[in-house]
């Protein structure tokens, strides 16, 4: 029943009380002067609290806003420090197979002039220069899909994504002298980005490698194993670069929060490591052991 109907009725009621009891009607009239202020106070508060849940709305939008603009700008600067470093790897990987061409190239012509250029030296020569070149090419064709800006959702193997990364890695692992051994169950497989789980272990693998060179670590190893237990999906990647520091480790997956020298490192690679893993139904932590770091990974459901 409305308000004004409600009125309406208690005013009849009054001037009806007023013909045959003036009592009961002032009783009546001063209720219903009391249920009309607290009416008028009622409106009063929740227009005052719609005042302010609107101005609540407003101001949770502007700061989810602000929240998205920030989570964008680390995604384009994790985006720009990776392919800053991907470039550079990439640079390192055709630098061997070009200089091995060229060296083929210099034989040929002082063979040939020797006489010694026949069509099994042509076919062995045409042989490794196409292996050369499928290297390079090989090389070119990961990091053009790793930078895709918007691959969808696919059915991979977590032994195909790191084979993947030892191609656009190889030759850096190699330079560095560092051994990375795969303990990967080949079956093992998730519905997800491909590319966004690619772009996890290169953190990881980087970032064991600034560790290695910082603290000038002689025999260098990176160990990864994936495997699946009590229906979850785990992923550890432990080295032997002497751990992280502890006056940083409870903050290391903080954007911003970096063990490196400022020129080295921005402190957003375990940032965003961790973002990707939270949009699958995943975790991450690390501890140190008496070698080096532990990081292990939790991914608890299919992400279909």
């Amino acid at each position: 029943m409305s308000n004004k109907i409600t009125q309406l009725m208690l005013n009849e009621l009054i001037l009806q009380s007023k013909k045959t009891d003036a009592q009961l009607a002032n009783k009546i009239e001063s209720v219903l002067s009391f249920y009309t202020t607290e009416q008028k106070e009622n409106q009063k508060t929740i227009k005052q609290n719609e005042y302010f849940l609107k101005q609540w709305d407003r101001r949770n939008i502007i700061a989810n806003q602000r929240d998205m603009q920030k989570d964008e700008l680390l995604k384009q600067q994790s985006r720009l420090a990776a392919m800053g470093e991907m470039i550079d790897a990439i640079a390192h990987q055709w630098k061997q197979p070009l200089n091995s061409i060229s060296m083929m190239s210099d034989m040929l012509r002082e063979d040939f002039k020797d006489g010694n250029v026949d069509e099994p030296y042509i076919q062995e020569l045409d042989e490794n220069i196409h292996m050369q070149i499928d290297h390079m090419i090989s090389t070119l064709g990961e990091f053009r899909t790793f930078f895709r800006p918007h691959t969808k959702n696919e059915d991979f193997t977590f032994l195909d994504a790191l084979k993947s990364v030892q191609v656009l890695m190889k030759d850096e692992l190699i330079s560095q002298n560092i051994l990375l051994c795969l303990e990967i169950d080949e079956n093992l497989s998730i519905f997800g980005n491909k590319n966004e789980f690619k772009h996890l272990f290169i953190n990881l693998i980087n970032n064991s490698i600034d560790s290695f060179n910082e603290k000038n670590i002689r025999y260098r190893k990176i160990h990864i194993r994936c495997y699946e237990e009590n229906k979850n999906t785990y992923i550890e990647v432990e080295d032997n670069a002497g751990g992280v520091p502890l006056n940083v480790i409870n903050d290391i997956f903080k954007a911003n929060v970096t063990t490196k020298k400022e020129d080295k490192g921005t402190g957003i690679g375990l940032y965003m490591s961790e973002q990707i893993l939270k949009k699958n139904h995943g975790s991450i932590n690390v501890h140190n052991t008496k070698d080096g770091a532990f990081f292990t990974i939790i991914l608890r459901q299919p992400t279909r």
